[in-house]
């Protein structure tokens, strides 16, 4: 065994020292199918001159075979878009695979579009191995002991996303906020106002991604993070602060802070989620980030506010809603020391989810209770 892990360590060494340093991996959320993350695993593992190959049909608890000279490890794979602490507690087995038999080899391998730092550590301790399709491969099993760099881009998919365009994300939000038993297209298509065959396409690309199953019932923790992969506001900070007592009391900028029924701005990301009891730090002075519910209305903010460099300290900063339902029934906290109106939790969390390590963190430990259902 000993002379095994050498061996082993000898050919992770080499491999890492010819990829040279991996690149960074990607801050957005990716997800893809059990077949396209099978697929890169097989791609990592042939660059530690290991081979993947299929299972023995007789064992149904078996996903994979790991060749390594001679050696047969066999893998039961769990594969989720996000794991975080709680996920990968879940996934920590009470006996592990390489003890149900002296004649088999067998270990759990977690695979995930993100695995948090957290989780890793977790999955480490309990001697589970896991791989991060960002760019990270961690093998432990008796003589074995792999933790290395991978190349991310060989996890990224090649198929269509199930979320493309804005009828896609549209659809995510729409049953994000419902949150219906079943899934209908036709209700979801009159309230996104989109065509129903359109939406019906999206509602299939879902169902292949195991998303919605047959009965229309909704995985809504692995829909949110599909959403946030395609969660990208174009913020444009700007120079003045937008008092909604002076200039920017004109009403072609439709901030309707008196009328919560109709669509107007809304405060989103840090801010917003501080005051609806996230945990979260805030810096002194920091911009607010605030969604305008039309494009004319954000061309006309910032000619009067003035755009800015983002290397300067902006007093806020803009974007157009990437779907409608971010600036309607907005949240009315007059008994706190701000004026605007909030956008909903679900856009918030949306925010928040853009960065990958403190965003999780936080949204680990926020549960919005009375202001909206947790769904991450």
């Amino acid at each position: 065994a000993v002379l095994a892990g050498s061996v082993i360590s000898a050919l992770v060494l080499a491999a890492t020292a010819q990829a040279g340093p991996s690149p960074a991996p990607p801050d957005a959320v990716q997800t893809m199918s059990i077949d396209d993350a099978l697929g890169a695993l097989d791609r990592a593992v042939k660059n530690l001159h290991m081979q993947l190959v299929p299972a023995p049909q007789r064992n149904s608890t078996v996903d994979r075979v790991l060749m390594m000279d001679g050696r047969r490890i066999e893998l039961e794979i769990k594969y989720y878009a996000l794991v975080d602490q709680a996920r990968a507690a879940q996934l920590i087995p009470n006996t592990q695979m390489q003890e149900l038999s002296p004649h088999r080899e067998g270990l759990r391998l977690v695979i995930g579009d993100r695995i948090v730092q957290g989780a890793r550590d977790l999955l480490r301790e309990a001697n589970v191995s896991w791989f991060d399709l960002r760019g990270h491969l961690y093998l432990s099993a008796p003589g074995l002991r792999i933790d290395t760099t991978t190349d991310a881009s060989a996890g990224k998919p090649t198929k269509r996303k199930p979320l493309r365009g804005q009828v896609g994300l549209a659809t995510a939000v729409d049953v994000l906020l419902c949150q219906p038993h079943t899934v209908s297209v036709r209700e979801t298509a009159r309230r996104v106002g989109a065509a129903a065959s359109t939406v019906s396409e999206v509602m299939s690309s879902l169902r292949r991604e195991g998303v919605i199953d047959q009965d229309g019932a909704a995985d809504f923790k692995a829909l949110f993070w599909l959403a946030a992969a395609e969660w990208s506001p174009n913020w444009i900070p700007v120079d003045r602060y937008p008092d909604p007592f002076g200039a920017m009391r004109n009403p072609a900028l439709q901030l309707r802070l008196d009328d919560r029924a109709s669509a107007g701005w809304a405060l989103g990301g840090d801010y917003a989620a501080a005051y609806l009891g996230a945990p979260i730090g805030l810096a002194s002075g920091g911009p607010l980030d605030l969604y305008v519910p039309t494009r004319t209305a954000h061309r006309l903010a910032t000619s009067i506010l003035g755009s800015t460099q983002e290397a300067s300290t902006p007093k806020a900063r803009l974007a157009v809603a990437p779907v409608n339902a971010v600036c309607k029934s907005r949240i009315d906290l007059s008994s706190s020391d701000q004026h605007w109106l909030l956008t909903r939790p679900l856009f918030i969390a949306l925010d928040l989810a853009q960065d990958p390590g403190r965003g999780a963190e936080i949204l680990q430990g926020w549960n919005p209770g009375d202001w909206g259902r947790r769904v991450w």
